[in-house]
């Protein structure tokens, strides 16, 4: 670990400003708007961009137990800083040459930030290694709320520019990544096909997977061996229902959930024992959610290790998997799947409209993962609760306010502070049962 260098007077000045909560029926809009409406978003998002990632930098530079001092952490604050500095030194967009120009940056900013996951998996690294395994477990709970709040924030950023990217082109039915009537059968049919190729890379086999619920899911070519197409396989459970979504937020979630499916399954490394083993996804559009259930029987995992499988980075870069370990729950495979992170990330992405992510399993039988996620209405109008007091409304900090003061609330003290400050108190306590106050106190 190194010293952690003092962030810039830029970056300090920018993250004491507040940052806007931007509405999905605003941003739903804007994608829609005329070519005045889009360069008026794009000069917000010149200043918005930037304070957000000033933010980011900050908080990353106040993380506990030594994560800010690490190289991974240090090496994404410089990344946000580098943002920052290219956004300040860009023109505010006057022209639409100047918001094109503008959106080029954007979407070279956002490639880049693909590489932070992978980069503070690092920094966590580092901090376990230095710890050791008994004294990590002890702080791992507070590291996961720590990554929690940090990627949710991600998410809302991230949302913000690719939103802007994407609506440059305008379409029927789409609003920049919002899509008012996602049709789930081919992302999940599309998810399946990169998973099963992703696990015959790493197994040499992969299982077959069967997609139920849109009266689409039967292809003979593609049928496990002994599987026979019944009633339950052809009926439509869309019900004529709207659902008004993120494509790219869905592939992501669902990717993760098949792959860690047939990864379960071909650990086995038996194109018999695949082929009787078929990973079965369901799917329904409710009045309120949209439910997806992703079943496999690749062992399951012990209630002992169920809450590692939402822990992130788990397993160390390239640390085999076993059966049953719970720890193959958190490796998603490919390229974009962040190594240790991939069901916390996926969980996050449902948890920001409000919705959920929940693993059942057996030990010695298989999992059953559930994706709940909140029908986001007739082009976001008439919102549901979840939706309307979820992140994606309030940006995973604002209150009854419209707007973040993170300067504020770093006079007072962070969430992660309160982690760090509420373990020493434990600590203290734990010593004092043990030892006379008295003697604790004497010089």
């Amino acid at each position: 670990m190194v010293s952690a260098p003092a962030l810039s007077r830029r970056i300090e000045h920018l993250a004491r400003q507040s940052a806007t909560a931007v509405r999905l029926q605003d941003l739903y809009k804007w994608g829609q708007g005329t070519s005045v409406d889009r360069l008026r978003v794009a000069r917000f998002l010149h200043k918005e961009v930037s304070i957000r990632n000033a933010q980011l930098c900050t908080e990353l530079h106040l993380l506990p137990f030594g994560l800010a001092k690490t190289k991974g952490v240090l090496d994404v604050v410089s990344s946000f800083s580098s943002y920052v500095d290219s956004l300040e030194e860009f023109p505010q967009p006057e022209t639409s040459e100047d918001d094109q120009r503008f959106t080029m940056l954007l979407e070279d900013i956002l490639e880049d930030n693909m590489k932070v996951v992978n980069t503070l998996g690092r920094g966590v690294q580092e901090v376990r290694e230095s710890l050791g395994e008994r004294e990590y477990e002890d702080i791992r709970s507070e590291i996961d709320l720590i990554l929690d709040r940090f990627f949710i924030k991600r998410i809302g950023l991230r949302f913000l520019i690719q939103h802007h990217i994407e609506s440059a082109s305008q379409r029927p039915g789409i609003s920049g990544i919002i899509h008012s009537n996602v049709a789930v059968g081919p992302i999940l049919r599309q998810a399946a096909e990169e998973a099963q190729q992703l696990c015959r890379e790493r197994y040499a086999v992969a299982p077959k997977v069967v997609v139920i619920g849109d009266s689409n899911q039967v292809n003979h070519l593609n049928s496990p061996v002994g599987f026979t197409p019944g009633p339950q396989n052809n009926v439509n459970l869309s019900h004529n229902r709207q659902f008004t979504y993120v494509p790219i937020h869905l592939h992501f979630s669902c990717s993760v959930l098949l792959q860690n499916a047939c990864y379960a399954v071909g650990q086995s490394r038996s194109s018999q024992h695949c082929a009787k083993h078929p990973v079965h996804v369901f799917f329904a559009h409710g009045e309120e959610e949209v439910t997806i259930k992703v079943s496999d029987t690749g062992g399951g995992i012990a209630r002992s290790k169920e809450h590692l499988a939402m822990s992130y980075f788990h397993s160390p870069e390239g640390a085999p998997l076993g059966p049953g370990l719970g720890r193959r729950h958190a490796d998603p495979l490919g390229d974009g799947s962040p190594p240790g992170a991939g069901l916390p990330l996926a969980r996050l992405h449902a948890r920001y409209y409000g919705g959920e992510m929940v693993l059942k399993s057996i030990e010695g039988y298989g999992t059953d993962a559930f994706l709940f996620l909140n029908r986001l209405g007739q082009n976001l109008e008439n919102l549901p609760h979840g939706v309307r007091v979820s992140p994606a409304m309030r940006d995973s900090q604002v209150g009854d306010v419209a707007s973040i003061r993170l300067g504020e609330s770093l006079g007072k003290i962070t969430e992660a502070e309160k982690s760090f400050l509420n373990l020493k108190l434990a600590d203290f306590r734990e010593k004092r049962a043990v030892t006379p106050f008295s003697s604790m106190m004497a010089p």
